[in-house]
């Protein structure tokens, strides 16, 4: 179950690798070119995610940049990216919180818990800010926000463009982001309410266009696991409906990204086991974790917590199944996506 503890705590980072101050894309796009600043003057939503994600694909740099929230949560990380030929090498450090390390080479992600002497190894692409899939294009966007370009400023001194993204309805938060005028890199994301009330902040402090050390020596110190307990935690494509579940998508303009399992089909009985399914509108995404309601593990009543832009949403559902969602998203949405879950075998 979450908290607002594990929630907070290493909200820096989690922000690092899935909104665009750092990257969180395939590797086989680290060559792509940015988008001039001349070429983006005329730009729907479509067009300026697709500027943000080549700006970042492209970049090397490095930064420490800090989130803050309305409901008092702040943290820090320390973010170097290096794009290396055909390879996207990436290093976050939690300076606040919990002591925490999270490298990443393309899909190979690992975490470092220092203090317990633990690395956790996953295989699996990182979330990110602004996904591509089927069904998430100009129309679709265009649908749920509104984009305006509203002026400029200086943030970790560079001259910024001010993007403000507009929610349509009542389930999705509204964005301001700065972006870099040289290179379109997000450089400040603001996360507002419908009513645009600030809900959470992630700003760069400073940011240099180089890292302090070479994609090489990063990947060294990413295979540097002596003296750790190494953890592999690795993750299986799967789909709800494998599992005995469905879930109409209840919100125009969310799709299904993917869904997966700790472990291989075949080797567990049907639902018996967590699944986690992540949708998006292209801005905003939504995880759901779906498992069988066992007594004993999920005795308490169903539980609503915010923390920031972030919601959480845990009740049983569909009879004996038990729902966990994230998403930085209203909590109508959650609901929403909660009572569109059918069961559709024992």
């Amino acid at each position: 179950m979450y908290s607002a503890s594990m929630m907070g705590a290493g909200r820096a980072w989690v922000v690092a690798v899935s909104m665009g101050l750092a990257p969180w894309v395939a590797a086989a796009n680290c060559g792509t070119h940015p988008i001039a600043r001349s070429e983006a003057a005329a730009l729907d939503v479509h067009g300026w995610l697709e500027r943000m994600r080549k700006a970042t694909d492209f970049s090397t740099y490095s930064g420490t940049f800090v989130v803050t929230s309305s409901s008092g949560v702040m943290s820090s990380s320390r973010v170097w990216h290096v794009c290396d030929k055909e390879q996207q090498i990436e290093r976050v450090e939690a300076l606040s919180g919990t002591p925490r390390i999270v490298y990443r080479q393309n899909a190979d992600v690992r975490t470092f818990m220092p203090d317990d002497r633990v690395v956790r190894i996953d295989t699996r692409e990182m979330p990110r800010r602004f996904p591509r899939a089927k069904g998430i294009d100009a129309a679709s966007l265009a649908k749920g926000y509104a984009v305006d370009m509203v002026g400029g400023e200086r943030v970790a001194g560079r001259e910024a463009d001010l993007l403000q993204l507009r929610s349509r309805d009542a389930y999705r938060f509204g964005y301001r982001i700065w972006l870099d005028r040289q290179s379109g890199l997000v450089l400040k994301w603001q996360t507002l309410t419908p009513g645009g009330k600030l809900l959470e902040q992630a700003a760069f402090m400073d940011l240099e266009p180089s890292t302090p050390m070479s994609g090489t020596q990063i990947r060294s110190m990413m295979n540097d696991v002596v003296g750790y307990r190494v953890v592999h935690q690795p993750r299986f494509p799967t789909t709800l409906e494998a599992h005995g579940w469905q879930l109409p998508v209840p919100v125009e303009g969310f799709v299904l990204l993917n869904c997966s399992q700790r472990q291989k089909l075949h080797l567990q009985p049907l639902r018996s086991a967590q699944v986690q399914c992540v949708y998006s509108d292209g801005l905003a995404t939504i995880s759901v974790f779906l498992e069988p309601y066992r007594e004993d593990r999920h005795a308490f009543e169903g539980q609503e917590l915010r923390v920031g832009a972030t919601h959480t949403l845990s009740a049983r559902v569909a009879g004996d199944s038990w729902v966990t969602m994230v998403g930085e998203v209203p909590l109508a949405t959650l609901q929403r996506f909660a009572s569109a879950i059918k069961q559709t075998s024992g």
